[in-house]
């Protein structure tokens, strides 16, 4: 049987339970996935691996009696973006999580063109594509909730990886705008910065488990701890705009940061000299 929204959730804000994820073959997509479903969404999942995704999605139908639909491919590939933009705006989205994304660790001079290209399309394009296609639904019925996943890494320089914090950056100012466009229709708009978190996204990278311990204030969160973090944040702020319409949406609910010890590093980062960051990042070891 299908469960039922819980009250003081995301869900009682909205008059739909229909909610959207890419990436959600793992990591963090996932547990937005399972988060999700767990409130009773029906789910639009997308993702790269058809086998992993389709299991995910079964689990998800007899776990929770809900209705999930994918769509398999790259979103790079304009066919793949098309088709998941299509089936968003069939009926309202309560809750799109723009998650997929991919690394490129390389200066740009020795980057592949064509990975370049699909960066910008993964991270800034599609996820533009997406908003596009759930806003109708959402200013009508007056409320929803968008996350775009960005990173803490789009708030510094770092050589070797200077498409990836571009685009991050991109994404975080984006939302903030987007945030203040559409409070008055009391839709929340979350830019989510994960810093260091145990997930597959290095899965390439030699040993990367073992690289995955604390050091410092470096703090390697769960993926489980950074959704939850996330959802608190939107449905404070849902409640909050919904209580007294028009209001301007607040800064801490607008970029989200899971974890204490990442909120101090981008604290800290605010008050270091450039020229110390500068000689930090250009000796900083790339991640391989």
């Amino acid at each position: 049987m299908k469960q039922q929204p819980s009250i003081g959730k995301v869900t009682r804000l909205v008059h739909f339970s229909r909610s959207a994820v890419t990436g959600a073959s793992s990591g963090i997509g996932r547990e937005f996935a399972v988060a999700l479903a767990s409130r009773g969404h029906d789910l639009v999942l997308s993702g790269r691996r058809a086998a992993v995704l389709e299991a995910l999605a079964a689990d998800l139908r007899d776990r929770f009696g809900i209705t999930v639909t994918t769509v398999t491919g790259d979103l790079a590939m304009d066919e793949t973006a098309r088709q998941l933009a299509a089936e968003l705006a069939k009926a309202p989205i309560a809750t799109l999580v723009n998650n997929a994304g991919f690394g490129l660790s390389s200066d740009f001079a020795d980057s592949d063109p064509g990975l370049v290209e699909d960066m910008l399309r993964v991270h800034a394009s599609v996820p533009l594509r997406l908003v596009r296609s759930v806003l109708p639904g959402m200013m009508a019925a007056g409320c929803g909730t968008i996350v775009n996943v960005g990173s803490l890494a789009g708030r510094v320089a770092v050589p070797g990886s200077s498409v990836y914090v571009a685009t991050k950056s991109f994404l975080e100012r984006f939302s903030e705008s987007l945030a203040l466009e559409l409070g008055r229709h009391r839709i929340v708009v979350q830019a989510l910065l994960p810093g260091y978190v145990r997930t597959e996204f290095h899965r390439e990278v030699p040993d990367y488990r073992a690289k995955q311990k604390n050091r410092g204030l470096i703090r390697w969160m769960s993926a489980q701890e950074v959704v939850r973090t996330s959802l608190r944040a939107a449905e404070r702020a849902g409640r909050r705009l919904h209580a007294r319409p028009g209001r301007i949406p607040r800064y801490r609910d607008v970029v989200v940061i899971p974890g204490m010890a990442n909120r101090l590093l981008a604290h800290l980062g605010r008050l270091v000299p450039v020229r110390t960051i500068y000689r930090a990042a250009s000796r900083r070891p790339q991640l391989r």
